[in-house]
């Protein structure tokens, strides 16, 4: 009877042992999917040369606000194109045409954007259009529309 229930202890630790190693198991598999998940970004090359991973998936008329920067920062478009501006900060942007904070042009302004807010702008005409966040413009977070016909 002692045997019997030594070997049952025993078997049970063994069962806890395969338990422990399955979960670190999945653990581990879980992991390398998220990261070959993670390798299938997109990779951008703006027309300055500024290569952009982005990973989701933006419609190619789409323009991410993401680290202080508009990805990317220049976008070439056909005349009667609609671009929508995707705050995917933590923190407030703006989309505002003109060249910097004291040469607004007034065409748009999205007005304070918060992390997961949208702003949309329909071009209606050809031409190039500057536009700037007003919060981080000293920081360099600037962009260009070129609409052409």
């Amino acid at each position: 009877m002692v045997k019997i229930i030594k070997d049952f202890f025993k078997n049970e630790v063994k069962m806890k042992r395969n338990i422990s190693k399955l979960c670190l198991s999945s653990i581990i598999v879980l992991i390398v999917i998220s990261l070959a998940l993670a390798g299938c970004a997109s990779t951008v090359t703006s027309s300055s040369g500024t290569t952009i991973t982005d990973t989701s998936a933006a419609d190619p008329n789409q323009v991410i606000c993401r680290n202080s920067r508009f990805q990317p920062n220049t976008l070439t478009v056909k005349v009667g194109t609609t671009v929508t501006w995707i705050n995917q900060d933590n923190f407030i942007h703006t989309v505002t045409s003109g060249t910097s904070p004291s040469e607004k042009s007034g065409l748009f302004d999205s007005g304070d954007l918060s992390g997961g807010e949208t702003f949309s702008f329909t071009f209606d005409q050809p031409g190039t259009y500057d536009y700037f966040c007003v919060p981080h413009y000293s920081m360099g977070m600037i962009g260009k529309i070129i609409v052409t016909e």
